[in-house]
This record gives structure tokens, C-alpha cells and sequence, in this order.
């Protein structure tokens, strides 16, 4: 009895995003520090924000704290040794951003929808299972009409100051003209693709490695890698990975210039 009793709630858990005391690690190049929600809610100005979300394709009101305010509490900033922030799910999804673009969009780090009960998510569909946006959700102000210009993580248990080309060395393009196929494709890989797929065991484990020992475009024909990229639903129901059909033809095949590149530097002992 005691095992099926552990094991309902490790489902609630996963499902409904129960659990003591949530926090969320914050990572800078000086330090790691780990606030509880506890802690924010006493030290920063709570805020409730209304967006169009395109999580939920849904209008949706949420509590939280406005995503500066937490990154100056935590002193996390940029300077000389960090140039992008790292988000991080509790499956390793772990997309990306600038700080450049994040002076461009409010965000907020919330917490549970408006007027629920204490940390309650609507779950959401991700591949074949619903879990819980919780303990921690990534929004921005201007809803889903950015939907594709930043990231929107989920189940958020670190967010990290990294400089981009030392923390992902093995997998940036250094010997590339800037505006080489190569080049363009790693952006595109940067923005879209690296918070799911790792090259060379660096970037999100959500999805499976491209890069070694063997590169996704040494077994998948061009054609095809192209297809699955813009549709993956088609191959596979209830696929994990969203389409990419906002993405141009040509952004693909930059991309996938940039995977072939890659297949020729991979790491040879993980």
C-alpha cells in the first residue's frame, strides 16, 4: 500500500505540478542562488498579467513577478562575461535568448493561474502525456503575437547568464564567414532548435542528439529532413516537436548547412 500510495503521488506530482516549496535556481557567472516562491513573494511586488497565450491558444491570467524584477534581486545583469540567458525545464528543454532582445519584451516569471487555488495550472498537452506548467511559467506581455520571438518555458527550475560561445563551444560554428550558410543556419539552430536538440551533447535534451557519432543528415535524406522540419505531425501523431512552417525554405536549408558543417566537427568521446 505504501508503494501505490508513493507512486499516486508521483503522478499528481507530475501531472498537476504538486510539490513543497517550489524555487527556482538563478545562475551567473558569480554565482548560483535559489529562491523560493516564498522568498519572491515577499521581496518583489507581485504583478497579474492578462495575455493571449499561445501555449493554450487561450486568453489566460496568471500571478507573478515581472521577469526584471527577479533578474535584479538575483544581480543577474549583463556584462563582458555573460551575453544570453538560458531557461531550463525540469525534461533538460533549455531554450535560449539574448539580452538584447530581452530589453525589447516584458516578461514575467509566474507562478499559478488568477483566482485558482495555490500553484494550479491548466495542464497542457506535450507529445502523448498532460503535465502542469508549474512550478514555474515563462510569459511575455504581448502574448502570442511574439510567439516565435521568444522562448516560452515551462516547468522552470533554472535560469542561467551564460556567454554563448563558451558554455556551447563544441557546437558554435568558429571558422565560418558571417554571412555563410553556416553561419545563417546556426542562428536558425540557435533560436529554434537548441532548446529541445543538443549537437555534440551541448543544448536541450528534450529532443534526441544530431551530431554524433552519427549526424541526423548522414541517415535522413535532404528531402525528407526538410519535410519533417516543417511538419514533423506528418511523420509522427502527437509528435513532442512543433512545426516550423514559419520558417522560410531557405532558413532550412541554411539550416541544415549548418548540420552538415557540424557532422565534419563532431566530438569523438562524449
Amino acid at each position: 500500500k505504501e508503494i501505490k500510495m508513493l507512486q499516486i503521488l508521483a503522478f499528481l506530482i507530475s501531472v498537476y505540478g504538486w510539490a513543497a516549496a517550489p524555487e527556482i535556481s538563478i545562475v551567473t557567472p558569480k554565482k548560483t542562488i535559489k529562491l523560493s516562491l516564498t522568498e519572491l513573494k515577499s521581496k518583489l511586488p507581485l504583478k497579474v498579467v492578462e495575455i493571449d497565450d499561445p501555449v493554450y491558444k487561450a486568453k489566460k491570467s496568471y500571478d507573478g513577478f515581472l521577469l526584471s524584477d527577479v533578474f535584479n534581486f538575483a544581480g543577474l545583469t549583463p556584462d563582458e562575461s555573460a551575453d544570453e540567458i538560458v531557461f531550463t525545464a525540469k525534461d533538460g528543454y533549455a531554450p535560449n535568448m539574448g539580452f538584447a532582445a530581452l530589453k525589447k519584451h516584458v516578461g514575467y516569471l509566474v507562478y499559478q493561474e488568477h483566482g485558482k487555488k495555490a500553484g494550479y495550472f491548466e495542464t497542457v498537452l506535450q507529445g502523448k502525456a498532460k503535465i502542469s506548467p508549474g512550478p514555474f511559467y515563462v510569459v511575455w506581455q504581448e502574448g502570442a503575437a511574439i510567439e516565435h520571438q521568444v522562448p516560452w518555458p515551462y516547468q522552470l527550475i533554472k535560469i542561467e547568464a551564460v556567454q554563448f560561445s563558451e558554455k556551447y563551444a563544441l557546437m558554435y560554428p568558429k571558422d565560418v564567414k558571417a554571412e555563410s550558410p553556416e553561419r545563417r543556419g546556426f542562428s536558425v539552430f540557435k533560436s529554434e532548435c537548441l532548446r529541445c536538440h543538443s549537437i555534440n551533447l551541448q543544448g536541450g535534451e528534450v529532443g534526441p542528439e544530431l551530431n554524433a557519432p552519427k549526424s541526423i543528415t548522414e541517415y535522413w535524406k535532404t528531402e525528407v529532413l526538410q519535410a519533417f522540419i516543417k511538419a514533423p505531425v506528418s511523420f509522427r501523431y502527437k509528435s513532442k516537436m512543433p512545426p516550423f512552417g514559419h520558417l522560410k525554405g531557405e532558413q532550412i536549408e541554411d539550416l541544415i548547412s549548418y548540420l552538415r558543417y557540424m557532422a565534419r566537427h563532431k566530438i569523438q568521446n562524449p
